[in-house]
């Protein structure tokens, strides 16, 4: 007997390529889900899914992903109007971690769309390798804070724990699904991270949005220092963050030398935000 699936997708004026891509693609999966669409842009077209419409000035990344828990499902996929599924098998793979009961959460490979800057391509190949892997309380001493770390772009959630957990913690606009992970492992759980599931995803930021990103992120971190003290004598998430962004600059000089100086300027923007943020 297939599981049941509810898709969520968060969506703000989504444009027409939304409805003729993305929604087509997740009704065209081996596995047939759900599909309920949580507008905070206005009506949304009709169509062979469900939508509610909330206030703009009402969204919030946690709590309008937690309309989900009033939902009856096995399983809740959480996904954002920017990200495409690859194939018809998404569904699929993402399901295939869970024979393991443990497994609570199960992340995709993100694919950079074509036009992605090449920050955005070395960030994709970096955070979501070939190889899937599962992640334990057991592989933070290796791993440090790359043990919490999951997607909001296409991650599927087994809906009894997410339910058991409240779902989001209340009121997180950044990074819930790194602290539902963090919880979820501390409680020894497990989080995979599945390579053969696919979604086309990237992002193309002005300076002003990633600067208003990073210092959400900081902000973040300064009011769940929680997360960094779980990880006791491990690699700090600052220095991790200044290991990656050497090994882009490395990744870059190699490959288009005339993009490093985007890339400079972007990783500025980034930790004069991130540090901003952490003083809030």
């Amino acid at each position: 007997m297939k599981p049941n699936v509810l898709v969520v997708i968060p969506v703000l004026h989504p444009e027409s390529a939304f409805f003729a891509t993305v929604i087509p693609m997740l009704h065209k999966q081996s596995i047939k889900p759900q599909i309920l669409l949580i507008s905070s842009g206005g009506e949304v077209p009709e169509g062979n899914y469900e939508s509610i419409v909330i206030d703009k000035k009402d969204f919030n990344h946690a709590n309008t992903r937690n309309i989900a828990l009033s939902y009856a499902s096995d399983f809740y996929l959480f996904m954002t109007q920017d990200a495409t599924p690859c194939d018809e098998y998404l569904l699929e793979k993402l399901l295939e971690p869970f024979v393991d009961e443990e497994i609570v959460v199960s992340y995709a490979r993100q694919i950079p769309y074509e036009n992605a800057h090449i920050t955005e391509r070395f960030a994709r190949n970096k955070n979501y390798p070939n190889e899937s892997v599962v992640k334990t309380k057991e592989d933070i001493k290796e791993l440090g804070i790359k043990t919490f770390f999951s997607s909001d772009s296409c991650a599927l959630y087994k809906a009894d724990y997410f339910k058991k957990q409240s779902g989001f913690t209340k009121d997180l606009n950044t990074s819930e699904d790194m602290e539902f992970a963090a919880r979820a492992v501390l409680d020894g759980k497990k989080v995979a991270y599945c390579a053969e599931a696919k979604v086309y995803h990237s992002h193309v930021y002005s300076v002003s949005d990633l600067y208003r990103r990073y210092v959400a992120i900081g902000k973040f971190f300064k009011e769940n220092s929680w997360i960094q003290e779980s990880l006791k004598e491990t690699t700090s998430t600052e220095k991790t963050g200044a290991k990656q962004v050497m090994e882009e600059f490395k990744y870059i000089a190699s490959k288009e030398p005339l993009a490093l100086a985007k890339s400079f300027l972007y990783n500025f923007v980034k930790y004069v935000g991130y540090n901003i943020g952490k003083k809030f």
